[in-house]
């Protein structure tokens, strides 16, 4: 059965030069859940997980960092640090004082370090497809990175964005979404993120979880040094909780029936709402 979603209460506020969009659902009572997506995407990334979640009595706060979508304009700088105060900032602004932060991708990335500098505004965590900040790879793959990061800003840009779309997902319909998504970022942001991204890979000190409860999830098909990278950070941390579904990159798309139930299986033993434990519709 396929869960329609709810209508948001949406959200507008001005921050460093941006102004913010983001949106509600579901129960004001509810444990707050704020999911912040990728690079080059949008809210609609998690389309799929947001009846799921409202349906078991979550509310569920959804956003477009900025630069990508309807958060406009990028403002003078896009870094990890800079989209983690802005997720602050809508906090604050719908009077949250402590969510459950998802992020996908850079997203995943982001909200470690939001952790990392606001344990207070935190209940738990859920990184979907993301390394953890300060992996510190071997020096092939940091070239890598820092080349990746080149190329984007060499590259012609129809061509990034179909490069991006091809790589990141093999789904057809995922596919789709995410080359409508990236046309509204522009080739500055484009490399502003990536270069965001690249910074937090490779620097030098970790984020700290603070004994907060942290789940890891990721598709069996994930980008292999992403895939890696998670393993190392559950390996290290043995309270961490990592879960493995069918699917890619953008799992949380590919496989949204996966994705929910691991993601409220995690929150039900961490985060309950008040009215318990809740069985979710699976979504197809």
């Amino acid at each position: 059965m396929t869960l329609p979603l709810t209508r948001p209460e949406p959200i507008e506020l001005e921050h460093d030069g941006c102004r913010l969009r983001a949106w509600l659902h579901g129960p004001a009572e509810g444990p707050l859940v704020a999911l912040t997506h990728g690079v080059s995407l949008d809210a609609h990334t998690f389309d799929r997980q947001v009846p799921a979640l409202v349906e078991a009595g979550y509310r569920v706060l959804t956003w477009d960092i900025r630069g990508h979508g309807r958060s406009q304009p990028m403002g003078p700088a896009l870094t990890m640090e800079q989209v983690a105060d802005d997720l602050i900032a809508i906090l604050d602004a719908v009077g949250v004082d402590r969510a459950v932060i998802v992020g996908q991708s850079f997203g995943g990335m982001m909200i470690q370090d939001l952790l990392d500098r606001y344990p207070d505004r935190v209940s738990a965590m859920i990184v979907l497809g993301a390394p953890a900040l300060g992996d510190r790879p071997g020096p092939v793959m940091r070239v890598l990175q820092r080349l990746r990061v080149q190329m984007i800003k060499a590259w012609p840009d129809r061509l990034l964005r179909w490069v991006f779309a091809t790589m990141v997902t093999k789904d057809p319909d995922v596919r789709e979404y995410v080359s409508g998504a990236t046309r509204h970022l522009d080739k500055r942001g484009f490399v502003a993120v990536s270069a965001a991204a690249m910074a937090g890979y490779l620097r030098e000190r970790p984020a700290d979880t603070h004994g907060l409860p942290v789940l890891l999830l990721h598709g069996d098909g994930e980008e292999r040094p992403v895939l890696r990278a998670m393993q190392r950070w559950a390996a290290r941390e043995p309270s961490i909780e990592r879960v493995s579904v069918p699917g890619g990159h953008l799992a949380n798309q590919e496989n949204p029936e996966g994705t929910n139930e691991a993601l409220l299986s995690f929150l039900h033993q961490h985060v309950p709402t008040r009215g318990g434990d809740h069985t979710a519709r699976s979504l197809p």
